[in-house]
């Protein structure tokens, strides 16, 4: 599986946005999973989202390390979101600022606009079981 991974980052790396929404249906649900053991399950989607931005702005940068354990580098943006947003959550609570009803701040939105835009507008499929997929579109945001 990593070198499919990498051969995906690969994709990635070269603009490919097929690669990227198929990077998205097999790991977008496990990416979901790690940080919402960490974070609520609405900060878990902002993290995944941010994940998936991060990776393919960054996926040049993954072929120049030498090792390349791909799983490991995605889990390790994953986590890195998910702290943030727990450190990001702790600054809001002590500047007592008011957040959105759902959650979303303006880098949220960002974040958001961007995926769906490298997605292609919520037609992507994404695994949300073994051998379960669904359109992102039908998702909840």
């Amino acid at each position: 599986m990593t070198d499919r991974l990498h051969a995906l980052i690969a994709r990635i790396a070269a603009g490919d946005r097929a690669a990227f929404r198929t990077l998205y249906a097999f790991q977008a649900m496990r990416v979901w999973r790690d940080a919402v053991q960490v974070v609520p399950p609405v900060d878990a989607r902002a993290v995944t989202r941010s994940t998936f931005v991060e990776i393919w702005h960054l996926a040049g940068h993954h072929l120049d390390v030498e090792a390349r354990d791909t799983g490991g580098w995605i889990a390790s943006i994953t986590i890195r979101h998910a702290a943030d947003r727990i450190r990001a959550d702790d600054r809001i609570r002590a500047d007592d600022r008011i957040r959105a009803a759902d959650g979303a701040s303006p880098h949220d939105e960002h974040t958001r606009c961007e995926l769906i835009a490298l997605l292609g507008n919520g037609q992507a499929m994404m695994r949300t079981a073994p051998g379960t997929f669904a359109r992102v579109a039908s998702l909840a945001p």
